[in-house]
């Protein structure tokens, strides 16, 4: 409004100056009936200005009498409070079809009608969305619940810059503490203890994870086997003992669980604890715990007399089974039975070709010193 006064006073000095300095006036005449009205061009233009100015204060005037009385406060409050309503609703609707920036806007020209803090919680939300987390807290200064403000900026602020949940961990456990039920910040929380390696608090919170479904099926089994995997391998480093009797004190359905038992695998393994991994592995299969395309994946399995038996039983009944013939490929690998390993992994990659097991087969070409046939086999694996 500043502007448009300064643009009219310039217009209107112009207007003066111009001609005055040019000795030539103008002027307008106006005739109404046998009445005619005769002025210079600048006088004119004044008083068209004064005109519209008197004529704007006129209508402000009674605009301000009018809401001053209780039907005009009626009235007007309505219509505003009928704009906050429509530009809230079509907020909803933006926020709903997943374009936030407009769902931002619109919560924005809403507050602006009606200072609503319900508004202001959906108008922190959109912009945390737009990753506009400065915005978002500011919104939250209008919340109608103070308490819930703590919460929400911590989450802000973790989403903002990641890093801050690990030097946090003590204030996220209290929220914890506080909040059991909120999904995003027992994700914030299991992030901060894995960056942290405080693998045990992870399995603590498993459970939570699963029933708030805070990851997908495949994100949760990937961080429990990563958590035991560790939690075991610190077992291990303690002792053969200390890691049987850490297994041996989870429950019988925690054992049975794929990714548990896989984990506690991939310890023995790692740990070259091959008399217990050759158990372990064997009596999953049996049980249906685990699975060998897994295992074959992961090169879990090991060449004990136990798993070995269960093979040959299941070649006996399948003799044409592709993934059975790649483990007994990969045992006769580990026990450097070349030729044995050669006539199970080429029938298996007859029947079931994969980069895995074209890998494993020029390592056998390698090792009897098939340079070819080596070099053929690796040029497979990277087709696959």
């Amino acid at each position: 409004m500043k502007y448009a006064w300064i643009i009219v006073l310039l217009l209107i000095a112009g207007l003066f100056i111009g001609p005055l300095w040019d000795g030539n006036t103008g002027y307008v005449l106006i005739a109404v009936g046998n009445y005619t009205i005769e002025t210079s061009l600048v006088a004119s233009v004044i008083l068209l200005a004064v005109a519209f100015i008197l004529v704007r204060f006129l209508w402000h005037f009674i605009m301000r009498l009018v809401r001053g009385t209780s039907w005009g406060i009626k009235w007007f409050g309505r219509r505003r409070d009928s704009k906050a309503q429509a530009a809230t609703e079509q907020a909803a609707a933006a926020l709903v079809n997943g374009d936030y920036r407009a769902a931002s806007t619109a919560f924005n020209r809403s507050w602006q009608l009606r200072h609503d803090g319900t508004v202001a919680l959906l108008a922190s939300y959109s912009a945390a969305q737009l990753e506009d987390f400065e915005q978002a807290r500011d919104w939250l200064q209008h919340a109608p619940t103070p308490d819930h403000i703590v919460l929400a900026e911590t989450l802000f602020s973790m989403q903002e810059n990641p890093k801050l949940a690990a030097q946090h961990v003590v204030e996220i456990q209290r929220l914890r503490k506080q909040y059991p039920q909120h999904p995003q910040l027992l994700r914030l929380a299991l992030r901060a203890y894995e960056s942290l390696h405080r693998w045990q608090d992870i399995i603590d919170s498993l459970a939570d994870a699963e029933r708030l479904q805070v990851f997908s099926a495949t994100e949760h089994t990937t961080l429990t086997e990563r958590a035991y995997r560790e939690h075991f391998l610190a077992l291990g480093r303690n002792g053969n003992s200390a890691l049987q009797t850490g297994w041996r004190e989870l429950s019988r359905d925690v054992r049975r669980r794929a990714a548990i038992r896989r984990a506690y695998l991939q310890a023995l393994v790692q740990l070259q604890q091959e008399e217990a991994a050759d158990k372990v592995a064997a009596r999953g299969l049996k049980r249906g715990d685990l699975q060998l395309a897994e295992l074959l994946q992961q090169q879990l399995l090991v060449a004990g007399p136990e798993l070995r038996d269960y093979l040959q039983q299941q070649l006996k009944k399948t003799p044409e089974d592709g993934l059975l013939l790649q483990a007994m490929g990969q045992l006769a690998m580990r026990t450097k039975e070349w030729s044995l390993a050669e006539r199970a992994l080429r029938r298996a990659a007859e029947l079931v070709p994969s980069q895995r097991l074209w890998l494993d087969l020029a390592q056998v070409y390698a090792a009897q010193g098939n340079s070819a046939a080596a070099l053929s086999a690796y040029e497979k694996a990277l087709r696959h």
